[in-house]
């Protein structure tokens, strides 16, 4: 069985466009509780545009009251081991990956295995900074061959595909300068790429986001204090 790894971004969607009439495609989607509230609306657009596949859409949630917030540099002493050394039952930060890897990537791997899929679709790109460099098209991993139909292309020729083939569904935070898809409203990491998503988030939304990072800028600076070696 043909399933398409679907994250409600470009590359993703350039993958659903060129396959949606691959005869007994499976399309699986994640939603994390810090899901943006337009996500829902915008994942029944792109089903009424291309009605071909079987839709299967999973909710996760984070627990960021337990795990903390995700962030590029880890204050190690504020994580959940930390934590657990100083005698306290909740972190404050863990990292990134972490945090996808647990409310997005596994339940999508997880959630894969158990649809039957054989062969799995996604939307990576080798100019993707945040790419699995083990996997390419055409890798077979425990048994599931894993296709990456736009693998060589490059960010441009993406939007470019989906400007020419379904403008109706080019998300309009794209026009606005974001650079990735919106997965979870209240992210703070992935700085490099969300810069321009941060700016363009609601109050009280931004506020709220900001007190994290400006208290995350504090607790590193604090977590880098050494003594001076002589």
């Amino acid at each position: 069985m043909n399933l398409l790894q679907f994250s409600g971004g470009l590359d993703s969607l350039a993958c659903l466009i060129l396959l949606h009439d691959t005869a007994g495609l499976n399309v699986l989607t994640v939603s994390t509780d810090g899901a943006y509230p337009e996500r829902a609306a915008y994942l029944e657009r792109v089903r009424a545009a291309y009605p071909q596949p079987r839709y299967h859409d999973v909710h996760t949630h984070r627990n960021l009251a337990a795990f903390g917030y995700p962030v590029d540099v880890v204050p190690v002493s504020r994580t959940a081991l930390g934590a657990f050394t100083r005698g306290r039952s909740v972190a404050d930060y863990q990292d990134p990956f972490t945090c996808c890897g647990r409310s997005i990537w596994k339940p999508m791997e997880t959630l894969s295995r158990a649809l039957g899929a054989t062969t799995v679709i996604r939307g990576q790109r080798r100019d993707d900074a945040q790419r699995n460099p083990l996997i390419g098209d055409g890798s077979v991993i425990d048994g599931i061959t894993y296709r990456l139909p736009i693998e060589n292309w490059t960010r441009d020729r993406v939007r470019n595909f989906v400007e020419d083939n379904a403008p109706d569904l080019l998300p309009s935070y794209y026009l606005q300068g974001e650079r990735t898809s919106r997965d979870c409203m209240d992210c703070t990491a992935y700085l490099a790429d969300n810069h321009e998503r941060l700016n363009n988030l609601p109050q009280p939304m931004h506020d709220r986001v900001r007190r994290v990072l400006n208290q995350w800028h504090l607790d590193v600076r604090a977590e880098m204090r050494e003594p001076r070696w002589t």
